[in-house]
């Protein structure tokens, strides 16, 4: 009778040491997965920081179908060639007709006439400007001068008050008043 309760205290003992591991080891690896997921929060939140971008001149073309922007980055990071289609580009105006105000998301380099779109103004050479160092990349302290053309039924008609937002691909973003 004595041996069985010995036998019962070493399986509960050893059900209670594996126990103990298994919960220790799941607690570590929970701790390693949040503190990862901290530091790249982290890192995401110091990258958008360092980014920063500043619009200095908008002019809308005399037919109102083109908006020319000069937009210069004022931050630490440099933004390649390969990151500009993830750079987002609103326009928002009230249309003096209707009173309606409607806001545009612009596709990056389409070809399809009927999106909203911007790409590189190719008047502009180079571009981004100076291109002294890596000449298709946005380094910081360089100009990138952009070309948005609205589809046809979206065209600002002149004397409209606009808005344009630009938001880099970090998260930050700088925004203008202009008018049409």
């Amino acid at each position: 009778m004595g041996f069985g309760t010995i036998v019962a205290g070493i399986y509960f003992v050893a059900v209670l040491v594996v126990s103990l591991y298994v919960y220790a080891n799941s607690v570590t690896q929970l701790s390693n997965a949040s503190l990862q997921s901290i530091e790249g929060a982290t890192s995401i939140q110091l990258d958008r920081l360092r980014s920063s971008a500043n619009i200095n001149n908008i002019t809308v073309s005399p037919d109102d179908s083109e908006i020319f922007v000069n937009v210069t980055n004022t931050g630490d990071l440099k933004i390649s060639s390969t990151e500009f289609q993830s750079i987002d580009v609103f326009v928002t105006y009230t249309n003096n007709a209707t009173g309606v105000t409607q806001t545009y998301w612009c596709y990056y380099q389409s070809s399809d006439l009927t999106q909203n779109r911007w790409s590189l103004n190719s008047a502009v050479s180079p571009n981004p400007f100076p291109a002294t160092i890596d000449p298709l990349d946005w380094d910081p302290a360089k100009t990138l001068s952009i070309t948005i053309q609205l589809a046809t039924p979206n065209h600002i008609r002149p004397g409209t008050a606009g808005y344009l937002k630009i938001v880099l691909p970090q998260g930050s973003s700088a925004s203008q008043l202009f008018q049409g």
